[in-house]
This record gives C-alpha cells, sequence and structure tokens, in this order.
C-alpha cells in the first residue's frame, strides 16, 4: 500500500495509471485490489510458514506430519480412551476394546487370565509409578502389570464395578485412583481407604487427578467441580460459586510453573495457579469450542488440548491452533492425547483410531503454507537472496524477506506448468514451461520464445549461461542458442538429438550435457563427444552434474548411482556400495563437504571424502544416511530431471523440491538419527509358553524352541531400526536380523547361553540391550556324571582290547599288511567313486540335487522320530530368462552365483542346507522350523535378495534381480514322505509368482 494514499501500488514492472481513474480503469484498479487483497491472504500464511530452526517457534500444525492406526492396522478398536508411553519405550493404548502395547509398527494385545477385564473391556486410564510398574485402569476396577504379569489392585468392594479412570501417586510414594464410586487410596503397605462425599467430596464421580509442583492433590470431578485436597486433608471445592466456570471438569494437568490447567466440558480451558488465581480461556480467547476433554504437555512446553467436536488444539506462546478431520484427523471427539519423549503427540479419539501429529525435522514449505502449488520442480536462488520456486501447474512463486510473490498465466507467463529456472547475467529470469517454451522476465516485463522463435520443442528442462555469455536452452527435442533476439537449434555434429536436461560449464571452459539417452556430451574446441556406458558411465541418462572444489565431476543418473569423472577416469558407485538410492535428482554439496541426493525413496547424505576415497579403491564401501518416510516428510518423491532440482541458500540451507512442497534442510540442525535407541527383550516364548523377559530363561531338555521378541525404544523412529542379535556358545558372529524383531532357535545345547540384540538407525552407531540368561538343562546322558562313567567305562575297555592286542600283534602281522594293502585299494576306490557323486554344484558352490535329496529323506526321518516340524523354502528368479536373454548367459551365470550366495547365507543354523534345486531355483531346508517361522525366514531372505541390489534391466517387477518364494512345513507322519512337503512349497512358490512375484507364498 501506498503510505500517503492508502492505495494499492501498481503492479511490478508496470507503470502507475493516472488518477482518478476513468470508468473502466476504475474496474481494473478495483479488480487490482481485489488480487492484491487476495494476495495478502495468500502471503500470510506463507510468511507463517517460511522454514525456520526446530528451536525456535513451533511451526503451524500443517508443518506436522499425521500418522494413523485403525483396526486394520492392528488396533484392537477404533475407540482409543487412555495413552502412555512407559520409561522402555513402548506406548501403551487402551481402547474400547481392550488393552494393546505399540512399539510403533506392531501391536501386542493381552489375553490375561488373573484380570479377564482387560482382554476385552474398556481401558480409560495409565499411570506408571515410581517403580515401572503399570497402573491400568478399566470398566470394573483396577489392575497393575509388572515384571511381564497382570495382578487386580482393587477389589469389586471398593469400586462398586465401577469405571477406574486414572491414578496419580503421592510424593509419599503411595497411590491415588479416581473411581465412579468415589477417591481411592492405596498406602504404600496395600491399606485401601475411599473418600466419598460423606469425607467432603462434592461427588463420587471422580475423573482426573493430578498433583501439582508443591505436592498438592487437584481433583476434577463429573458434576463437582475442581477439588484441592489440603495437607491437613480437607478438601477444598471450586465451583461456579466460588468463581470456577464449570462442574464438569475432564482432566486435570499439573502446570511445572505451579498450579494446575483444566480441562472443562463446557468451561473451557482453566488455569489454577499456585496461589488459586483462576483464568479462563475459551472461545473469545481462540479456542474453537468449550468442550474439553484432555490435556498433555510436549517436550517443548506447548500445551496440547483434547476436544469433543472440533479435534485436537495446541497451546503455544499465548495462541490457539487447531486441527480437525478437515486437516486429516482421524476424528473430532477426542478421548485422550499424549506427547512422547520425542515430540511426537498422540491423539486417541472415540471412532476414528489411534493419530499420531509428528513435528518435522525439517523445514517444509508448500500450498499449505502460502505456495501456488505442491509438486515444486525447481529451486532458484537469485543474486539479491530471492529464493524462485517453480510449480508444475502452479506458475512461479518468488520468495523475499517474508513475502510471497506470484507469476502465472495472469501475470504473463505462457503456462502454469513451469519446469526450471535461470538467472542470467542481466539480473533476467528465465522461466522455462513443459508446455509452452520460455518466458524472460525482467523489470516486471515477461517476454515469450516458443517454436516461432527458434526452440526445437516447447518443452525445456533446463536454460544456462556460459561464461562467454551464450544462452543454452536444453530441450526435449535437443540443444538450442540465444543470439539475443531468438533462438537456433545446435546441429553441428555429435549434437543432441533427444532431452537435454542438465548443462554445466567446468573450470577448464568445457561445457558438460547431459541428455535422456545419449549419454554426457561435452562441447570443446567447437565440436562434441559423448561419454556413454562403453565409457564406463553407469547410464546413458543424465539427470544431475556438479563439479566439486577439486575438479571432479560427478554424474548423477537415472536410476543407476552415481558417476565420478576425474583427470580422465570414471569410476562408480551405486546401491550395492553404500548409496541410500539410486536415483540421483539433485546434487548439492554443504559447507561440511556432504553430497545431499534427492530421488524416489526420500533424499540422503553422504560425504564426498568416502564417495572419494571409494573412487580411488581406498575403502569398500561408502556410507550414506537416507532420510524417508519414517522421517515425517509429506512425499517420498523428490523432482528431478530438470535444472536447478534443488539450492543452496545464503544461510547454507539446502531447498529440495518435491511433490509435496519444497524440503529445506539446515546442515547445521540434523536430526538426531545417529543415536542409536535402547532396545528391549518383550517377550519369551519356550516351546510357545510365555516366560517373563526380566529373568534367566529356563528351557527343559532335548529339541525345545525358543523364540525371543525385541523392539527399540522408539516410536519417531521405529520403521528405520534395525537389529542384530548374538547368542553365545551358538552364534559366536552378530547375525543381522534386519527390521526383524524375533529371534527363533528350534533347538538349544545344554548348557547357560547369555542372548544379547543390539538396535540401530544408520547401520553404524549400535546400543546394546542387557544380556538374557538363558538356561538349557540336559538329557541324563549330557550330565558330568554321565560322561564320567561312560569314560571309565571306555578306558578299561581299552586296556583289555590293547592287551588283547598284544596277544594277537604276532598271529597277524602278516594278515594285518594284507588287509592295510586291500583297505588301501578300497579307499582308493571309495575315492574315486565319492568324486563321481560329487555332492557339489560346480557353478553355484551350493549342494546339488542328489545331496539335497538324501538330506532332506534324512531330515524327514528325524523329524518323524521326534515329531517336530520341517520346513523348506524353494526360491525362484524372477523373469530370470529375460535377464539372461537381454545380458547374456554370461551375466546370467554371475547373477545365479550371487544369488545361490545370498541363500547360503540364510543357511545360518546347524542342520540347514542350501542347495540348487535346478536351473534359477534353489531349496532353502530348515530343519525344527514351523510354518510361520519359515514364512518370516524366507520374507527376510526375500529382503536380502532385493537389498543386494543386482540390475535387472527386463524385469516386469523391478529394476533389480528378485525372487519369488514357495514356504512348505510341516510335522512329518508315517504316511507322508519328502516330496509332499516339495510339492506343498511348489504350490506356494506358483501362488507367489501368480500374485505378481517378488513375494512369499
Amino acid at each position: 500500500m501506498d503510505r500517503r494514499t492508502g492505495s494499492p501500488p501498481p503492479p511490478a514492472g508496470r507503470a502507475a495509471a493516472a488518477w482518478p481513474p476513468q470508468p473502466a480503469r476504475l474496474r481494473r484498479w478495483l479488480l487490482r485490489l481485489l488480487a492484491g487483497l487476495l494476495a495478502m491472504a495468500i502471503m500470510a500464511p506463507a510468511t507463517a510458514g517460511l522454514p525456520r530452526p526446530l528451536d525456535q517457534a513451533a511451526p503451524a500444525l500443517t508443518e506436522y506430519r499425521l500418522d494413523a492406526w485403525q483396526t486394520e492396522r492392528g488396533l484392537p478398536m477404533n475407540t482409543v480412551q487412555a495413552l502412555l508411553q512407559t520409561r522402555d519405550g513402548a506406548l501403551w493404548v487402551g481402547t474400547g476394546g481392550g488393552l494393546a502395547r505399540f512399539d510403533g509398527l506392531r501391536f501386542t494385545t493381552f489375553d490375561v487370565p488373573s484380570v479377564p477385564a482387560l482382554a476385552t473391556r474398556p481401558v480409560f486410564g495409565f499411570m506408571e509409578d515410581r517403580d515401572g510398574a503399570l497402573w491400568i485402569g478399566h470398566a470394573g476396577g483396577a489392575a497393575r502389570y509388572r515384571d511381564g504379569r497382570f495382578e487386580p489392585v482393587f477389589g469389586n468392594e471398593l469400586t462398586d464395578r465401577r469405571r477406574v479412570w486414572t491414578f496419580a501417586q503421592d510424593p509419599d510414594g503411595s497411590v491415588w485412583a479416581a473411581t465412579e464410586n468415589g477417591l481411592v487410596h492405596r498406602t504404600l503397605d496395600g491399606r485401601l481407604r475411599n473418600y466419598r462425599v460423606a469425607d467432603g467430596l462434592p461427588t463420587q464421580l471422580i475423573r482426573s487427578l493430578a498433583f501439582d509442583r508443591d505436592g498438592t492433590l487437584w481433583i476434577g470431578t463429573s458434576g463437582g467441580g475442581l477439588v484441592r485436597r489440603h495437607a491437613d486433608g480437607r478438601f477444598e471445592v471450586l465451583q461456579p460459586a466460588n468463581g470456577f466456570p464449570h462442574l464438569e471438569v475432564r482432566h486435570v494437568l499439573a502446570d511445572p510453573a505451579g498450579g494446575i490447567w483444566a480441562a472443562t466440558a463446557g468451561g473451557g480451558l482453566v488455569r489454577v495457579d499456585g496461589e488459586g488465581r483462576i483464568r479462563s480461556y475459551g472461545r473469545a480467547d481462540g479456542l474453537p469450542t468449550e468442550q474439553l476433554t484432555f490435556l498433555s504437555r510436549d517436550p517443548a512446553g506447548d500445551l496440547w488440548i483434547g476436544t469433543w467436536g472440533a479435534g485436537i488444539v495446541r497451546y503455544s506462546q499465548g495462541r490457539f491452533t487447531a486441527l480437525s478431520s478437515d486437516g486429516g484427523l482421524g476424528g473430532e471427539q477426542i478421548w485422550t492425547v499424549h506427547a512422547d519423549r520425542e515430540g511426537g503427540v498422540w491423539v486417541g479419539s472415540w471412532n476414528g483410531g489411534l493419530n499420531r501429529l509428528s513435528r518435522r525435522p525439517f523445514g517444509v514449505f508448500g500450498k499449505p503454507e502460502g505456495l501456488l502449488g505442491d509438486n515444486v520442480r525447481s529451486v532458484l536462488q537469485a543474486r539479491d537472496g530471492a529464493m524462485w520456486l517453480s510449480m508444475a501447474g502452479g506458475g512461479v512463486n518468488r520468495l523475499k524477506d517474508g513475502r510471497l510473490e506470484a507469476w502465472t498465466t495472469r501475470e504473463g507467463l505462457p503456462s502454469d506448468e513451469v519446469s526450471a529456472l535461470y538467472e542470467d547475467r542481466d539480473g533476467a529470469i528465465w522461466i522455462a514451461t513443459y508446455t509452452a517454451g520460455l518466458a524472460r522476465l525482467l523489470g516486471g516485463r515477461i517476454e515469450r520464445y516458443g517454436s516461432a522463435e527458434g526452440l526445437p520443442h516447447t518443452d525445456v528442462r533446463v536454460v544456462y549461461q556460459d561464461r562467454g555469455g551464450t544462452l543454452w536452452a536444453g530441450t526435449r527435442a535437443g540443444l538450442a542458442r540465444f543470439d539475443g533476439r531468438r533462438f537456433s537449434a545446435v546441429r553441428e555434429p555429435g549434437a543432441p538429438a533427444e532431452g537435454v536436461v542438465s548443462i554445466l560449464q567446468d573450470r577448464r571452459g568445457t561445457l558438460w550435457f547431459g541428455t535422456t539417452g545419449q549419454g554426457l556430451l561435452q562441447w570443446r574446441d567447437g565440436r562434441f563427444t559423448a561419454l556413454t556406458r562403453q565409457d564406463g558411465l553407469l547410464s546413458n541418462w543424465i539427470v544431475a552434474l556438479y563439479e566439486d572444489a577439486d575438479g571432479s565431476l560427478w554424474i548423477g543418473s537415472n536410476g543407476e548411482g552415481l558417476n565420478r569423472l576425474r583427470d580422465g577416469r570414471i569410476a562408480s558407485i551405486t546401491l550395492r556400495d553404500g548409496l541410500w538410492d539410486g536415483l540421483i535428482q539433485t546434487l548439492l554439496e554443504d559447507r561440511h563437504g556432504r553430497f545431499w541426493i534427492t530421488g524416489n525413496r526420500g533424499f540422503f547424505r553422504v560425504e564426498r571424502s568416502e564417495l572419494d576415497a571409494f573412487a580411488e579403491g581406498r575403502t569398500a564401501r561408502v556410507h550414506a544416511v537416507g532420510y524417508g518416510p519414517g522421517d515425517a516428510l509429506r512425499t517420498s518423491t523428490f523432482a528431478g530431471g530438470l535444472q536447478p532440482a534443488g539450492a543452496r541458500d545464503g544461510e547454507g540451507r539446502l531447498w529440495l523440491p518435491s511433490q509435496k512442497g519444497v524440503i529445506v534442510v539446515d546442515p547445521e540442525r540434523l536430526p538426531g538419527t545417529d543415536q542409536p535407541p535402547p532396545v528391549r527383550i518383550e517377550e519369551v516364548l519356550v516351546d510357545a509358553l510365555a516366560q517373563p523377559p526380566d529373568r534367566t530363561v529356563e528351557v527343559p531338555p532335548g529339541a525345545v524352541p525358543v523364540t525371543l521378541r525385541y523392539a527399540a525404544a522408539t516410536l519417531r523412529f521405529a520403521e528405520r531400526v534395525r537389529f542384530r542379535y548374538r547368542l553365545d556358545g551358538v552364534t559366536p558372529n552378530w547375525v543381522d536380523a534386519g527390521s526383524t524383531r524375533a529371534a527363533t532357535f528350534p533347538s538349544l545345547p545344554p548348557g547357560r547361553h547369555a542372548f544379547r540384540v543390539s538396535a540401530s538407525l544408520d547401520g553404524r552407531h549400535w546400543h546394546d540391550g542387557e544380556p538374557l540368561a538363558i538356561e538349557v538343562r540336559p538329557q541324563p546322558w549330557q550330565t558330568w556324571w554321565f560322561r564320567g562313567a561312560a569314560a571309565l567305562l571306555a578306558l578299561a575297555a581299552l586296556v583289555g582290547l590293547f592287551q588283547l592286542r598284544t596277544l594277537q600283534l604276532r598271529r597277524r602281522h602278516a594278515q594285518m599288511e594284507r588287509l592295510v594293502a586291500e583297505k588301501t585299494e578300497a579307499l582308493r576306490q571309495a575315492n574315486e567313486h565319492l568324486s563321481r557323486l560329487s555332492f557339489s554344484d560346480a557353478l553355484t558352490g551350493l549342494a546339488n540335487r542328489r545331496r539335497l535329496d538324501e538330506a532332506l529323506d534324512t531330515e524327514w526321518r528325524r523329524a518323524l522320530r521326534t515329531g517336530t516340524p520341517l520346513a523348506v523354502v524353494l526360491v525362484d528368479i524372477d523373469a530370470f530368462k529375460a535377464y539372461n536373454d537381454t545380458l547374456g548367459h554370461a551375466e546370467g551365470d554371475r547373477c545365479l552365483a550371487e544369488v545361490a550366495e545370498v541363500v547360503r547365507q540364510a543357511a545360518g543354523r546347524a542342520g540347514d542346507l542350501a542347495a540348487r534345486y535346478g536351473g534359477e531355483e534353489f531349496v532353502l531346508l530348515l530343519p525344527g522350523m514351523s510354518l510361520a517361522s519359515a514364512m518370516e525366514h524366507a520374507e527376510s531372505l526375500r529382503r536380502a535378495c532385493e537389498a543386494r541390489a543386482i540390475p535387472h534391466p527386463a524385469s516386469p517387477v523391478a529394476p533389480v534381480v528378485t525372487i519369488s518364494l514357495g514356504v512348505g512345513a510341516a510335522v512329518p507322519e508315517a504316511s507322508g514322505s519328502p516330496a509332499t512337503l516339495l510339492a506343498q512349497a511348489d504350490a506356494a512358490l506358483y501362488r507367489a509368482k501368480a500374485a505378481g512375484r517378488n513375494r512369499v507364498g
């Protein structure tokens, strides 16, 4: 607005109209005024949503990620009434259909014989006491969970079979319970007392409890207002008559500064300080409703408020902001809210299941924050510090000093389908489009360039000005130069004839052009030359180019990985070498020498020094840290195939365009994902029977299966946790379990063992859990006294035999010479026979079909005797014929050998056998393993093969070699045969193929 007249200024780059306006001008002026007001409305949230460090003001609720769990994902019931994260990191969930424990990925439900109500009845409240015991309030009573066992704590005569809502622990260690039959106090020695109306309470319907900083107990009631219990045992009632706004108090929460907060069902939010002063907050203060249900405080100090009918509300820095079902929340009637230790806010609703709001570790700026569109394709930092963002279908935004300007077809762009951006040496902004060529923006004036102005195609992906002043445009149909007035197609010999998506001029003056199929072209001394796969490039589709401070040219490909070109030598780094993704779209370097790369799984960082070391053979692998869906990104799909697909601003922050806005990464404030979470053992099953996981596990003699389930103490990063385990005396080395959260041992040798499990987020830093002792009792013949007696008998027999042998030596001397000769000849013949019947497959080194048949028959008979299960996994390489036809039989043999190695590693236990079944088929024989365990084992094998990332250019399933697996398992019966087990696995394999391959049937 003009400060002198109060009127809006003329549009940028246009002359101001005469004043006062004529009628036609007046109409245009009014339209401009309306557009200006709309722009201001758009710009207001844009300023609020600008990326900020995580330690500054709380972001808008639109910047939180929202996750949801309902019954189809394992939740017992979609009505969630109570939530609590215990100190071991687990989230306990009380639903209208019983109790569950959540580790971030999986819900565990409980069938509790000692407290049957917990299995199916509603759970309303939790408390973890100072000793780590979990108190559970449910419909009809209360229970306590400690040391892996549940026990009831109140009798029915005390609660009258009514609800127990919640608990609070007194500073002296005793426990108070809020019930619908009064206030219950349980002392340290187990004595119980029930406080009712006769003791001074206004009602027996007690809903919530909290001790404030001074140790005062505050009591929320249904119909009786707020009650304070003084140190002398006297109850003081706060009701509308003495200043408290409402009689229905749904929840009370202690304030760290003293006093409490109260959520009322009709009177809004109430703050009662330590002096007893009352302050109420309602609609006039910004609350969307005064029907409140629950309160929780997050680690940053913000207050989260559940409402009945308006979703979740955050109170931060004196402002209320709300999120309802319109913003994606699963329901608007909120039962409970809980802020975990990692900053996640969990919301339980009446019928919308469980929701979590996660504060994004990276800034995000998209349509909810004011951009014209979410599909950001290119980011450019201009020389004046402004950030320009192009959007497919949204035009261009310019962001500077918190202000957002828009450029669309309304302002003169030829199309809103904008691809690339570029600032030339004159300060003009070139705006490339997918459908209408180029636009040049300078001083508010737009000039258009299309096919009529010489462009070979109207789909333009890159604009670049070299140091000589020539402006180049890369289009879908080749390259063009600009002479200051119009473009002309580049037709020199060797010039690109198809898409050009990246251009770079190195320090020696050579121009490099990345194409969509012709490889990397260089222009030097007036001629083009090409580098392709035949020269060592991973792909002929080049997406990104970057020259580092050492003069190395880094070349990003469309799915194959990264190349480095230095001194004429090309080095390759791929997924199997440690890259997190093979698609290299954005390639930026921060101030610490780290590369930031985007793809279709998210984005990742890797040290340039590690890439150099690998390229020069000084290390065998690089270490990349990836950020994907588990890092609260709005999407894992980022932009690429144009330039610049990302930018680094003046503060060193990285702007990464994605399909859901631009992600802003501050390398100085990265989330601490390199710190491994603590790990715990959640469940121990011995022969399918549970044992407490906090004491020595006792295993009876014989082949008794033992399963140990474990989890990590992180909810936020549950999807990215990786595990490894070791059982002393059984697995001398760590077993990489990946994301699998269970270890099964079909049988263990007698003795004392220690099970150890570790967790990691990045594969480099590990946290070791406390070892768990496992005691396996021996069979009688495995005891020391039995072995001692057997040794004595053997020694006596040896002495007798020695004496007898001495007497016979002379008589049998000649016979022995003849016998030795005969045995030598027999041994020679046996060796020849064994050589002919070699049990090893020549190509893969695995057991061959003959060895498999023999082992399967032996294990079948053994399992028939012992009554234990036997499993086989049939493995088939997907589309192997197409692999051979495309790459040749030599590559096919190498592929078979690599897959065979993956199968060999899966046969990690004593008794397991990996064999080649024929052609591209393999078999894994797993004695003592049930069908469920074999399915898990097969899934681990499938993921391991996929992670091997063997390129498969002709696969209809994936860009890498994958396998389909069929599992068969049974406890053998006398009427059966090993052939039936193989037939079962073969049928399962057929189902896996029919279902789309790359899966376990």
